[in-house]
């Protein structure tokens, strides 16, 4: 008998060193092949990311040569227009008429500079955040029944000049929802710079909306310019909280890491 169970003895040991390789083999690769799509997955996420940069990027730059078409180009022959006209007006006999024209041609002028400042603000570059915040809360027309305030712990502070653009560009988005859907009539504005990151805070007294119905519907402009602000908003390691609800005002709070 004993000899009959030698074979098996003998076997048993080398089947379970043999069962536990397998499974060993079979984690491991389990493992690796986990390891491999995570891989792919991180690759995919920062060619995404890249695409993402590279595309703002290029918004961007076409902003700014549309910016210096409009101030250059079409700045200049409005300038020239008006020229002729003042001209032409002090030699003509209805001189109240060119008046009228020459009021035209300024709220025109005003209206291309102005779009020309939205499109690419020249202080942002030259002063930074605080005071392009500043610029655009002068140029909101009274007309818009909305009041701006601003409030910075640090005016004079500059941090990177892609982040001063994001931000920059996220109150704007912003201030046209809050033109376009609110009703509000106040809007306030804190920059809160400490040494490791700088805190945005918007909020209006509208009438608010439903924020998860708004960003459910793929056609609503709205939803998707707010949508846009949270994915450029990665690109910089940020967090973006946004809430607001009916009845209750707007409010986004915008944190970015800054050296």
């Amino acid at each position: 008998m004993i000899e009959i169970l030698k074979p098996v003895i003998f076997i048993t040991p080398v089947l379970l060193v043999l069962a536990i390789g397998i499974i060993l083999f079979v984690f491991k690769y389990q493992r690796r092949m986990l390891q491999h799509q995570e891989h792919l997955r991180q690759l995919q996420e920062a060619k995404q990311r890249q695409l993402l940069d590279a595309t703002i990027q290029a918004q961007e730059e076409e902003r700014r040569r549309v910016a210096r078409d409009l101030h250059d180009e079409v700045g200049a022959m409005l300038a020239l227009v008006k020229l002729n006209v003042h001209q032409l007006t002090a030699q003509a006999e209805n001189k109240e008429a060119g008046q009228q024209v020459k009021k035209m041609l300024d709220e025109v002028m005003g209206s291309v500079r102005q779009i020309s400042h939205n499109l690419m603000p020249v202080v942002l570059d030259k002063m930074g955040l605080p005071q392009a915040l500043e610029a655009m809360r002068r140029s909101i027309p009274a007309a818009s029944g909305v009041e701006m305030k601003l409030h910075c712990n640090q005016p004079e502070k500059r941090i990177e000049p892609k982040t001063e653009l994001f931000l920059y560009r996220a109150v704007q988005e912003l201030l046209n929802n809050t033109f376009k859907h609110a009703q509000a009539s106040e809007v306030r504005v804190d920059l809160q710079f400490s040494d490791k990151d700088l805190q945005l805070t918007y909020q209006d007294n509208g009438n608010g909306f439903d924020y998860e119905r708004l960003t459910n519907q793929q056609d609503t402009s709205g939803g998707l310019g707010l949508m846009n602000l949270q994915a450029r908003l990665e690109l910089l390691n940020g967090r973006f909280d946004f809430f607001s609800a009916l009845n209750s005002g707007t409010k986004a709070t915008i944190s970015v890491p800054i050296s």
